[in-house]
């Protein structure tokens, strides 16, 4: 079976719903132009060399080495983003954003750039982030997590068998009813209403 990109898909639903209308070839390529431009962006555009620091400066303050566990950015996160970055204008914006805040805040506090900063400062300069722009720190968190689970060797470190959806996934032991009498031994948890 084909797999297919998202790019292959989009353009794939902007033929259908422009054949469903009637449309034109003209009107074809003019949407595909103005879908490019909207995806693309300036995300053709790799990090600079100091968001590159302070991304993984920051990954490693989020996810930081311990308990047999590679940081962030030994594992191969900062460049994950970057290749993320020139591919996903949505990703790009909510990046660099997050980074400009980062920054911001650093400066406002430390006048200081945020990698030159001991630990404990690193840690009160997300702390602000997270407080004063909640939605610019989820998005930093998240895609450092992201880029950090899908990495092979993180998968393979916390126990994950992934499986592809369009095949079988894993055999399941066979249920154990003696489970489900334990449970249902015990006392109620909830209050009926």
């Amino acid at each position: 079976m084909k797999r297919w990109s998202r790019r292959k898909f989009m353009k794939a639903g902007i033929v259908a719903s422009i054949a469903l209308k009637g449309g034109t070839a003209a009107e074809l390529s003019s949407a595909l132009a103005e879908r490019k431009a909207q995806n693309l962006g300036s995300a053709t555009v790799a990090l600079e060399s100091r968001e590159r620091d302070l991304l993984r400066v920051a990954m490693d303050e989020i996810i930081p080495a311990g308990d047999g566990m590679p940081a962030s950015s030994e594992v191969g996160g900062v460049d994950y983003l970057e290749q993320l970055v020139k591919n996903d204008g949505k990703t790009e914006r909510e990046l660099r954003k997050s980074l400009s805040e980062l920054e911001r805040l650093c400066s406002q506090q430390y006048k200081e750039a945020f990698p030159s900063l001991p630990h404990e400062s690193r840690v009160k300069v997300l702390n602000s982030l997270e407080k004063s722009n909640p939605s610019a720190f989820k998005a930093l968190r998240d895609h450092i997590y992201e880029a950090y689970y899908v990495q092979p060797r993180v998968q393979i470190l916390v126990g994950y068998d992934g499986h592809p959806t369009n095949q079988a996934g894993p055999h399941l032991k066979p249920f154990d009813e003696a489970i489900l009498a334990e449970v249902r031994k015990k006392p109620k948890f909830y209050r009926e209403v």
